[in-house]
């Protein structure tokens, strides 16, 4: 088996269809798809039903995207792992196998993300060069192979025994941050993290996440980078970090909560304000720890 797609799904029953059809039109490679479901409860079983060629891992609770990534994992069987979001689409009919040749090529890689388009076609998310907050902590990672930091795990490839040594995803991430994690520990190994210009998904982006408020979407975001933090920089960092955090969201939550009472409800404004409220209660709630 060249190549396993690994597919967390959680309520996704408007976008995991069009996945898989671009996931089982690819040409000239074996591979296998397997689904990873969390526990949706908006017909997504229902939904991969309709596809008999691909293994379906009903999960009874919502595991989150690295433990759910995971378990997949444990089921595949290629010698590379190519973790794909539900409400992405492969671009062409040889992308695994553009996937499979670049890793071949580049036995430096352990690791790599493909161009990721967000938004049905529109903006190109470009792989990291540093990790979050980097320039104001005291960890050197200059030393690292490579160039690239982390790549968004929307699309992303790696080699399974390099997979298996790193024990996959951290467990204790939820949502958000577990790609980060997981490239930086990758690099600690000895790894580069590699980019593959000639393949490309279009992503959606945030389709389980609720649009009408964003105030838990932040909050969760800003856990799992707080997550990342501890794991990877001095608690003195740490605090610091999450202190810059605090007193920016307090300015903007304010701002914007004052544009937001001079507006339609649910507005622009509003919805930053509840934004930058999930940032700023997730850092008070870290610092008084």
């Amino acid at each position: 088996m060249d190549i396993s797609v690994v597919i967390v799904t959680y309520n996704s029953a408007g976008q995991i269809a069009p996945c898989l059809e671009s996931v089982l039109q690819q040409a000239r490679v074996s591979f296998e798809a397997i689904v990873v479901d969390n526990a949706s409860q908006d017909g997504t079983l229902a939904e991969l039903e309709k596809f008999p060629a691909v293994r379906i891992i009903a999960s009874p609770e919502n595991l989150g995207f690295g433990r759910g990534n995971n378990l997949g994992f444990a089921a595949s069987q290629g010698r590379y792992i190519y973790f794909l979001n539900p409400d992405a689409r492969l671009v062409g009919t040889e992308a695994l196998l553009g996937l499979c040749r670049s890793m071949d090529a580049s036995p430096r890689w352990g690791m790599a993300g493909t161009v990721v388009r967000e938004g049905g076609g529109g903006h190109e998310s470009e792989p990291a060069t540093e990790y979050p907050g980097q320039r104001h902590v005291s960890q050197d990672f200059s030393r690292l192979p490579g160039n690239i930091a982390w790549i968004i795990g929307a699309s992303m490839v790696i080699r399974r025994e390099l997979c298996q040594k790193l024990v996959g995803f951290d467990p204790d991430f939820f949502l958000y941050s577990e790609e980060t994690d997981l490239c930086l520990r990758m690099r600690k190994l000895g790894f580069e993290v590699g980019y593959i210009s000639n393949v490309a998904v279009e992503h959606i982006g945030g389709a389980s996440e609720d649009p009408r408020d964003p105030y838990e979407s932040s909050a969760r975001k800003l856990r799992g980078l707080l997550l990342f933090r501890q794991k990877h920089y001095s608690l003195a960092d740490c605090v610091l970090l999450a202190r810059r955090d605090l007193r920016r969201a307090w300015f903007r939550m304010c701002w914007n909560g004052l544009l937001a009472a001079w507006q339609p409800k649910q507005s622009r404004a509003w919805q930053k304000a509840r934004m930058y409220r999930g940032v700023w209660e997730a850092s008070k709630n870290f610092l008084n720890q």
